[in-house]
């Protein structure tokens, strides 16, 4: 009984220093996400990018993935802002425009963030109908649209925040001959109502604090598609991804992702971040002329 006595204080430490390094682990993933989302979101208040998503089924051919059919080839300019509202927090308007196949061109989507808003503001204009068109962020847990045919969807091109899910930290290893923090992403009660994703395990690069890979599972819990870094170039001083490629499991369609060229901190002008710019083509092009010259070409 004596022995049961004494051994309590000590066994009472021993719990108290793992609830502390479990506590300690909770706050070191949140902060390891929170630095992710300042290199992703608040490293530069503009951008004009030129960038082609290359679409397919797959199969798996000598362990690598290999388009099975005649790949979809879009090509996309996109127009980006930030204003900023406080440390740390911001609103953002894009306008992501269609310019290749011809069929499709003029086909452009409209998206204003606003810093305390739960969801983002989308709008679509098809020229074939002529008219704006606004579109869900969040579909009751359901998937989203998808963006341009891609296998990117709404959700997956909407920025996470911090608030809206918990994390930890799963383990360290290496990838793609880095070393990554392997980061676990939990949707919170208020935000898994909205979410197709029911966690994302992210592997963050720990210098540069870029995702290289993102396993996103669906609400039954099974992975549903994965986000792949293949490259990571640094333009005008900031760690931007280049390529990447979406990989649905389930459809098994990839969508590959190319920066072609690129150029930040650039004067926009508010009123192109409206519908005015989605739906007057001259307009468009008279500024989207300006914002071009300034681009440079992303070495392959």
């Amino acid at each position: 009984m004596k022995l049961l006595k004494k051994s309590l204080p000590v066994l009472f430490i021993i719990l108290c220093l793992f609830a502390s390094l479990e506590e300690s682990h909770a706050q070191n993933a949140n902060q390891i996400m929170v630095k992710v989302d300042s290199v992703e979101n608040f490293t530069y208040n503009s951008s004009v990018r030129k960038a082609q998503f290359t679409s397919c089924r797959y199969e798996i051919s000598g362990g690598k993935l290999k388009c099975n059919n005649s790949p979809r080839v879009v090509i996309v300019e996109s127009v980006h802002k930030d204003y900023l509202v406080a440390p740390k927090k911001k609103n953002a308007k894009s306008l992501d425009m269609i310019i290749l196949p011809i069929a499709d061109k003029g086909t452009n989507m409209l998206v204003w963030k606003e810093a305390d808003q739960d969801d983002n503001n989308f709008w679509l204009y098809l020229p074939a109908l002529g008219k704006v068109k606004r579109i869900a962020s969040t579909n009751d847990g359901g998937e989203t649209g998808s963006v341009f045919g891609t296998e990117f969807s709404i959700e997956d091109v909407s920025t996470r925040k911090i608030k809206d899910y918990t994390y930890k930290i799963l383990g360290e290893e290496t990838l793609n001959n880095r070393p990554v923090w392997k980061v676990e992403s939990v949707p919170t009660a208020q935000r898994a109502s909205k979410t197709f994703y029911s966690k994302a395990i992210s592997f963050v690069d720990k210098e540069r604090f870029v995702i290289l890979k993102d396993e996103l599972y669906d609400r039954n819990g099974k992975l549903f598609k994965q986000l792949i870094t293949k490259k990571v170039d640094k333009i005008n001083g900031f760690w931007i991804v280049t390529q990447s490629a979406m990989i649905n499991l389930t459809a098994r369609r990839i969508t590959n992702y190319d920066v072609l060229s690129a150029d930040f901190d650039l004067q926009i002008d508010d009123e192109f971040l409206t519908q005015r710019a989605m739906t007057d083509f001259a307009y468009r092009e008279k500024k989207m002329n300006e914002y071009r010259t300034s681009l440079k070409e992303v070495k392959k």
